[in-house]
C-alpha cells in the first residue's frame, strides 16, 4: 500500500504544539515537529500507522468516532501513550476537521507539564480577583472616613480665631488630600479605557524612558527585540503602568543588590508565541514581554503569592504587582513569575 500523503490543505507543520492528523481510520497522516520530539518518532516511521497502536491504556477503538459523529471538539483525559522513551500519559484535544476533508481529525496531546502551566494560570487569575476584590473594597472603606475628616478640618479651620495657627489643619487636609489621590489610584484600574493599535516596543520604550532617567547611573538596561512584531490593540496607558511597574521594581532589586554597573543587567525582551493557553483559552499569536534582572532575587515563601495585595519583597506595600496583573488580565493576557530561572523574570503575555 503507498504511504498516504499530508494533508493537502490543513498544514500542522508551523504550530508549537503537538499534533497528530488521523484519517477516517484512525490512521495516522501527518505529525507536526512537535508531536515528532512528543513522541520520538518521525512523521514517516508512523504514516499510515494506526494511532492506536501508540495507545498503551484502556482507549476505546470507537472513543474517536463520537467526535467526527457530533462533529464537537472535546477533551479524552488520561491517556497512555507508547513512545521511544518509554509510556507518557498525555489528555487529548480532538478538533473534527470534517469543513474541510470529510472524517479527519486532530489530535492535540497535552501532556502533564501543559496541564501544569493551564492550573497554575487559573490560580494566577483567581488571585488577582481575589486581590482586585480586596483592593476595591478597602479603597471604598478608605474613601469614607476620608472625606469626614477633611470636612472636620475645613470646618475646624473655619472655627479657629484669626489669630490662632490654621498649621496643623492644614497638615490633616493636605495628607487628606494625598490619601485620597491614592486611593483613586487604587479605584482606577476598574475604569475603562479606550483601546488602540500601537507598537508594543514604543509603550515598552516609554516606560524604559522613565526608569532610565531614575537609575541610568546604576544599572543597564538590555534591549532584545523581535522586530517582526505586529501591532497590538491594547489600552496604552494602562499597558505602560505595568511594564513601568516591573521594571522599576527590576531596577530596585538591582540597585540593593548590585554595586557595580558592570555587573547589574536588566533585560528586556520581545517574542511571538504560537498557539499559547492563558488559563482555559488557546490563542493563536501571543506576544511574550520578559523583564529579565539579576537582582536579589525573589524568595520561594513569596513566589507563590506574590500577585496577592500586600505581598512584596521590598518595603513598601505590595500593590503594584496586584493592580499590574489586574491591569493584564483586562486584556486577557497574563504575568507569569519563572521560578526556575536563576535570574528573576517575569513575562506578560498579551494575545495579539
Amino acid at each position: 500500500m503507498s504511504q498516504k500523503q499530508s494533508h493537502p490543505i490543513l498544514d500542522i507543520s508551523v504550530l508549537s504544539t503537538a499534533l497528530v492528523l488521523i484519517d477516517d481510520t484512525d490512521k495516522i497522516c501527518q505529525l507536526n515537529p512537535a508531536a515528532e520530539q512528543l513522541l520520538g518518532y518521525s512523521s514517516r516511521q508512523l504514516e499510515n500507522e494506526s494511532f492506536y497502536e501508540l495507545v498503551t491504556g484502556d482507549l476505546s477503538s470507537s472513543a474517536l468516532n463520537v467526535f467526527r459523529e457530533q462533529e464537537k471538539s472535546g477533551f479524552i483525559e488520561d491517556v497512555e501513550l507508547h513512545v521511544a522513551t518509554g509510556i507518557i500519559r498525555t489528555n487529548l484535544m480532538v478538533t473534527p476537521c470534517s469543513i474541510l476533508s470529510g472524517d479527519d481529525l486532530l489530535l492535540e496531546l497535552q501532556t502533564n507539564a501543559h496541564l501544569q502551566n493551564i492550573r497554575k494560570d487559573m490560580q494566577i487569575q483567581q488571585q488577582s480577583r481575589v486581590s482586585e476584590h480586596l483592593i476595591r473594597n478597602l479603597a471604598h472603606e478608605i474613601k469614607n472616613p476620608l472625606g469626614g475628616i477633611k470636612g472636620a478640618a475645613q470646618l475646624l479651620e473655619r472655627k479657629l480665631p484669626d489669630d490662632f495657627s490654621n498649621k496643623y489643619s492644614q497638615v490633616i487636609i493636605r495628607e487628606a488630600d494625598r490619601l485620597g489621590a491614592l486611593v483613586d489610584r487604587l479605584l482606577m484600574p476598574a475604569k475603562p479605557e479606550p483601546a488602540q493599535v500601537v507598537n508594543p516596543h514604543l509603550v515598552l520604550e516609554q516606560a524604559i524612558e522613565i526608569v532610565e532617567l531614575q537609575f541610568s547611573r546604576v544599572i543597564q538596561i538590555t534591549r532584545d527585540y523581535d522586530p517582526s512584531l505586529p501591532d497590538i490593540n491594547i489600552s496604552q496607558n494602562q499597558i505602560q503602568q505595568v511594564f513601568l511597574n516591573l521594571i522599576k521594581n527590576s531596577a530596585e532589586a538591582i540597585q540593593s543588590h548590585k554595586h557595580n554597573k558592570d555587573e547589574a543587567q536588566l533585560t528586556v525582551r520581545t517574542r511571538m508565541v504560537h498557539q499559547h493557553t492563558i488559563g482555559q483559552s488557546q490563542y493563536r499569536q501571543v506576544i511574550r514581554f520578559d523583564i529579565e534582572d539579576n537582582g536579589s532575587g525573589i524568595s520561594k515563601e513569596l513566589g507563590n503569592d506574590i500577585f496577592f495585595p500586600t505581598i512584596s519583597g521590598k518595603q513598601s506595600s505590595g500593590l503594584g504587582l496586584s493592580i499590574a496583573q489586574s491591569l493584564v488580565q483586562r486584556h486577557n493576557g497574563i504575568i507569569e513569575l519563572d521560578r526556575r530561572s536563576s535570574p528573576t523574570r517575569f513575562s506578560v503575555y498579551l494575545p495579539v
